[in-house]
């Protein structure tokens, strides 16, 4: 039985402003897909949000701190698949999903992501030192590098490059100091620049490096950025309307649905389509950020903290390398790019934050 004082602390603004974000991402799949004669991509994404909401709600059930007690269980689970899906056949040359045939097609790492934002606020919370030593990042650091290689050996660059951030900044509130976090920090950017040319795949190291001069290879490594530049500038102030795009309607603009929907939104909204979608992703961090504030103990605020790292970096590195600030590396856009796993991940990293917000009067005893 849920306390009543939890429903009157129920977040609506933010659950609103992801409804809303997420009616966007099928109205922008409807537009690029349209009526297929089977089952259309928009309908499939409508049934994926109605069990994101049904995932949602049970999640709001047990008090948070009752799923964090089961975070070891989630996480070895997680790493287990992690593990098998790279003795699987690949698909598209990687190792990324699992199939249940007729009923769903799973993508370990999107599990990654939330089983290391419980464990490591699981663990950190229990920690005793209020100024934690080089020691106590041992056992975070280790939960840490084994899901980022698993991934990245599948080979999923975008997702590895979420769990970092992840790593780093909740780390950092946890108490390590500033100077100590960026000496860590300049560390592993300087390992990682070292270790890519032995660790990346050649077709990623291309896009790393094309994304600063795409026209170099404008058939080749460049020809996805150029075509996404193009779908989002021609869209000018106030876009070409719904189904207006020239881009991606007649397919110069690649995955239109996922990596580069965006783009579409660009080409058709415009600029002022742009700012308005980044408002809501805004408010939904502000509400995330207001929750993580007011959390009644550690392990609330971690929580909140590490799908709000989630959600900025994903929505960060996917707009940031449709309009070349960044390399691609195939990131989804939250809430608003078309697939089942990301989009179930998505409405439990807010069922948690949601639960966290209901719970947070200091006698909370449920």
């Amino acid at each position: 039985m849920i306390d009543r004082r939890c429903i009157e602390h129920f977040d609506w603004i933010l659950l609103i402003a992801v409804l809303i974000l997420s009616s966007l991402g099928v109205l922008t799949i409807y537009s690029v897909t349209g009526e297929d004669p089977g089952f259309s991509d928009y309908q499939k994404q409508m049934i994926w949000i109605g069990f994101g909401l049904i995932v949602l709600i049970l999640t709001l059930l047990p008090g948070y701190q009752l799923i964090l007690k089961f975070s070891s269980a989630f996480y070895i689970l997680t790493s287990l698949l992690l593990i098998y899906i790279l003795f699987t056949p690949p698909v598209l040359g990687v190792h990324r999903w699992i199939d249940i045939p007729g009923v769903i097609r799973i993508q370990p790492s999107e599990l990654a992501k939330i089983s290391l934002i419980l464990i490591l606020a699981h663990w950190m919370s229990k920690m005793g030192n209020e100024f934690p030593t080089l020691k106590d990042m041992a056992v975070p650091t280790l939960l840490t590098v084994f899901p980022f290689l698993l991934i990245l050996a599948e080979p999923d660059l975008g997702t590895s490059l979420v769990l970092a951030p992840l790593f780093v900044i909740l780390v950092f509130t946890s108490g390590f100091s500033v100077r100590f976090m960026a000496i860590f920090s300049a560390t592993i950017l300087a390992a990682s620049i070292l270790t890519a040319p032995h660790v990346l795949k050649p077709y990623q190291l291309k896009r790393i490096v094309s994304f600063l001069n795409p026209e170099e290879d404008p058939l080749g490594s460049g020809y996805h950025l150029i075509q996404s530049k193009i779908a989002i500038g021609s869209g000018g102030f106030w876009g070409k309307g719904f189904r207006g795009g020239t881009q991606s309607h007649l397919d110069f603009l690649p995955v239109q649905d996922t990596d580069f929907i965006f783009s579409v939104w660009g080409e058709e909204r415009g600029f002022a389509g742009a700012l308005i979608l980044l408002a809501l992703y805004l408010v939904v961090l502000l509400r995330i950020g207001r929750c993580a504030r007011q959390a009644r103990d550690k392990s609330g605020s971690y929580l909140c903290i590490g799908f709000a790292v989630m959600i900025f970096f994903q929505v960060f590195i996917n707009i940031g390398m449709v309009i070349g600030l960044m390399p691609i590396t195939g990131l989804p856009l939250p809430f608003m790019s078309y697939g089942g796993s990301a989009c179930l991940i998505n409405f439990f990293a807010v069922g948690m934050i949601l639960n966290v917000g209901m719970r947070k009067f200091p006698d909370y005893t449920g």
